[in-house]
């Protein structure tokens, strides 16, 4: 086993030339992230382990990835029938908890939901168009693509609910984290400090238990198809929903962040996960998320010129 890691680096440095895009590209960045997450993953790697000694111990691995996926599935099934219901004005008639059957013809108006039964070629539901839950309240801005973009109220709320704990996703962001930017801080008026419902909470979340500090990209990703699925009429989980691909749909929201197209669009990705992180962290975490570029201060100016 120990020559496993030689033979990691060789394929490292021949995906290096190959598209980014590529299904043994992607695997291989998703097998990078596992490392990050799951340390233990490189010990077995570098191991003295056998062969069937590895197999078992990665399907554990998997048992425990299904089961905690199929957690959120059924979680989420739930709870987005209640966020549904608290729309306004409310659907009708009401979204069931239990039953998936039809929930998503709730959401569509009936000439556009005939359409795509019919198959119609110009209303195709693909991985390639964004569903309008991806956006702030609901809009798509042709001019301005990236407008409100993966700053949907539905999407934080899944977020949340999955990484930081069911009540979280009750809060509301707005009212429990004012916007102060464009005051002074002479204007500042801070509130008596009070603990929150999620520091009420001894039970430690998913991003506790896996020390995430900060939103990324692939977690964003996940919860956005785990979100498509509770919105959907389908009863059981499938990758494939007849035209939308959800391995597809998951790839292309991790393209947007991991291979920006310019330098603009790449400072776009980096304010929208300073977004994320303001949401969901709060600010008090900022040097966790946006740790300071300490090389460039000035003590470290001053200690290069002593």
């Amino acid at each position: 086993m120990m020559d496993v890691l030689p033979l990691v680096h060789l394929i490292h440095r021949k995906l290096m030339h190959l598209n980014p895009q590529t299904p043994q590209n992607r695997r291989y960045q998703t097998y990078k992230k596992l490392l990050v997450w799951c340390p233990s993953v490189r010990k077995l790697v570098q191991s003295s382990a056998d062969s069937f000694e590895l197999a078992e111990l990665y399907s554990k691995l998997n048992r425990g990835a299904d089961a905690a996926r199929a957690d959120d599935t059924t979680s989420l099934k739930f709870i987005i029938a209640v966020w549904l219901m608290q729309m306004v004005p409310t659907p009708k008639p009401s979204i069931q908890c239990r039953d998936k059957s039809g929930r998503c013809n709730l959401l569509i108006i009936y000439s556009v939901r005939e359409a795509i039964r019919s198959y119609h070629p110009d209303y195709r539901v693909t991985s390639y168009s964004w569903p309008s839950f991806l956006y702030k309240d609901g809009q798509y801005d042709a001019i301005n693509p990236t407008k409100g973009f993966l700053k949907g109220e539905l999407l934080l709320k899944a977020v949340k609910h999955i990484f930081t704990s069911p009540t979280s996703a009750e809060e509301d962001p707005e009212t429990s984290q004012p916007d102060t930017s464009a005051e002074t801080p002479s204007q500042v008026h801070l509130p008596k400090r009070q603990r929150t419902a999620g520091e009420r909470r001894t039970r430690c979340d998913v991003a506790g238990l896996l020390q995430m500090k900060s939103m990324q990209p692939r977690a964003l990703a996940y919860a956005a198809v785990q979100l498509r699925f509770a919105l959907s009429s389908a009863g059981a989980w499938r990758i494939i929903d007849d035209d939308f691909d959800h391995n597809e749909f998951y790839h292309n929201i991790v393209d947007y962040f991991e291979l920006p197209s310019s330098p603009d669009a790449a400072q776009d990705v980096e304010n929208l996960l300073l977004w994320w992180n303001r949401q969901v962290f709060g600010r008090r975490n900022v040097s966790h998320y946006r740790p300071q570029k300490t090389s460039t201060m000035s003590v470290a100016m001053t200690a290069r010129r002593a």
